[in-house]
This record gives structure tokens, C-alpha cells and sequence, in this order.
């Protein structure tokens, strides 16, 4: 798909980088990182030259480079400053709101932040590190500052998927969060799944009913199921995640904290997806 003399869409382009499509316009119109062209229409064009330079930057943004910082690095390979690579500014601006209770701040900054940094990147330079902080405080004050940054981050990333969601992909899946789990742990994975360019359908709080969703599934060749757990499974839900890894028909897979309490599960979610590769052969 593509050549130096096709060029591409934006939703191509999205698809090719993981970079949702509200990330690129940012890009262009608040840091002058793309220039891409315009169809008679308005429409954005994109080159190959284009794909290369949004791989450069997400290169940077990776090494913990705020993205107003970028520019100026573009074509410095070998070179990260000190100051350039320090934490982004909003881990600490973050971090006190949430110990303020600010939920104004903390919402307008967590959604500045969805706009501006693909996923991947914000989830390990921010959403990661702050929430491991909070959750390792031990006062009473401290516990209820981890749930306003947990429920506060849930709101965010719902509202993100929801926003970022493209009708037309060709790849729906299924994200299906058992037991209990936090919310915002769930749709952070959910938008990484996204932004590899699935359509996600998120059920939280499921029990039973995997094996009868998973024929339904099956029926309507959704792509993925993806089963989400950071806790162990009783064992009757165990049995039922055996049932459904079993299949070779549609590719499934465990995610979350559950995937190192069961590791027996995680070998059998492998080999069926070797088997289903080899069917689709």
C-alpha cells in the first residue's frame, strides 16, 4: 500500500503508525510537525517521506521528549539532551492536581495528553508511572487520591476509545473484562488495541456467558477476542476460558495480571494461535 507517488489518507497513515488520526491533525496544527497535502476538498494527503518522519517522531517521544520539543530534534539522530529526555512536565502537574482534588485540571490535562501523545507513549512516560505511584501510598488521604486518579483516568480513556473508534475498520474485536479489574486499566489496553487498528467492543464485569458470546462471535467473523483479568479465575470461569482458548477459529487472547497467575492458559491461548494461522493457510 502506498508508494513515493501514492499518497496516502489519513486513516492509512493512522493504520501504518498507530498514531490515531486526532494525533496527526495535532501535530500539523499546533507543533508544525507534518505538512502534508490537501486534496481540492481539504482533505490531508500523506507521503511516504511523511510515514518516515511520524516514525522519527514517535522515536523521540519514546525517549521521553515532550512533543513541543520535537521539532527542533528532527534529524538529530544521535543526539538527546538532558533536558529534552527529562519527564514530561505534566507527571508533576498531574500529580498535584490529583493531591488537590483539582478534576477540572486533571481531566483537561489528561485529554490534552490523549490528543497529543499516541497511547504507547503516554501509557509508559505518564498513565503508568503515575499510576504505580499512587497505588504504592498508604495513608487514608492518599488511598482516596488513587481512586480519583483511577476513576478520573477511566473517564478519559472512555471517552478517547469512544472518540478515536473507526466504523469502517475491517477488524473488529471484542474486549471482554472479567472479575474485577480497574476500569482504567481496561481501556488503556482496549486503545492499544486501537491503535493497531481494531474496532473494540468493551464489556466489563462479565462472570459467565464467554463460551456463548464467543460461537456469537464466531458467527459474525469478528477478528479478536481478547479476555482481560488482573485477578485468578474461579474455577469454574477457569474452565470456561480453557473452552474458548481452545478454539482455532477465532483468535483469542488473555491480557491483563491474569496472564502470570495462569500461565498454563497463556501456553494453551498460544498454541490455538498457531493452529488458527495454520488454518487460515
Amino acid at each position: 500500500m502506498g508508494s513515493d507517488k501514492t499518497p496516502l489518507a489519513i486513516g492509512e497513515v493512522s493504520e501504518r503508525t498507530g498514531v490515531n488520526t486526532v494525533t496527526l491533525r495535532a501535530w500539523q496544527r499546533r507543533y508544525g510537525l507534518l505538512k502534508p497535502q490537501r486534496t481540492p476538498k481539504g482533505h490531508r494527503l500523506y507521503s511516504e517521506h511523511d510515514v518516515e518522519r511520524i516514525k522519527e517522531i514517535l522515536s523521540w517521544l519514546h525517549k521521553g521528549v515532550a512533543v513541543s520539543q520535537v521539532k527542533q530534534l528532527l534529524g538529530k539522530h544521535d543526539v538527546v539532551s538532558a533536558e529534552s529526555a527529562q519527564n514530561l512536565p505534566e507527571v508533576a502537574m498531574l500529580k498535584d492536581a490529583v493531591m488537590r482534588f483539582d478534576a477540572r485540571f486533571v481531566n483537561n490535562c489528561l485529554s490534552e495528553l490523549t490528543k497529543n501523545y499516541p497511547i504507547s507513549t503516554l501509557k509508559t512516560t505518564v498513565l503508568d508511572p503515575l499510576s504505580d505511584w499512587f497505588s504504592e501510598q498508604n495513608t487514608d488521604v492518599m488511598k482516596m487520591c488513587d481512586s480519583f486518579w483511577c476513576t478520573s483516568l477511566a473517564y478519559v480513556l472512555v471517552h478517547c476509545l469512544h472518540n478515536n473508534q473507526k466504523a469502517s475498520t475491517k477488524k473488529p474485536c471484542w474486549m471482554v473484562a472479567v472479575q474485577g479489574n480497574k476500569a482504567h486499566r481496561v481501556y488503556l489496553h482496549a486503545l492499544l488495541l486501537q491503535s493497531k487498528g481494531y474496532s473494540v467492543t468493551v464489556v466489563e464485569g462479565a462472570g459467565i456467558g464467554l463460551a456463548a458470546l464467543h460461537k456469537t462471535l464466531i458467527e459474525q467473523h469478528t477478528e479478536k477476542m481478547v479476555i482481560y483479568s488482573d485477578c485468578s479465575f474461579t474455577a469454574s470461569l477457569k474452565r470456561e476460558v480453557e473452552s474458548v482458548l481452545a478454539s482455532t477459529v477465532l483468535i483469542t487472547e488473555l491480557l491483563g495480571e491474569c496472564r502470570l497467575i495462569h500461565p498454563e492458559l497463556v501456553n494453551s491461548a498460544t498454541l490455538s494461535a498457531k493452529e488458527n494461522l495454520e488454518h487460515q493457510k
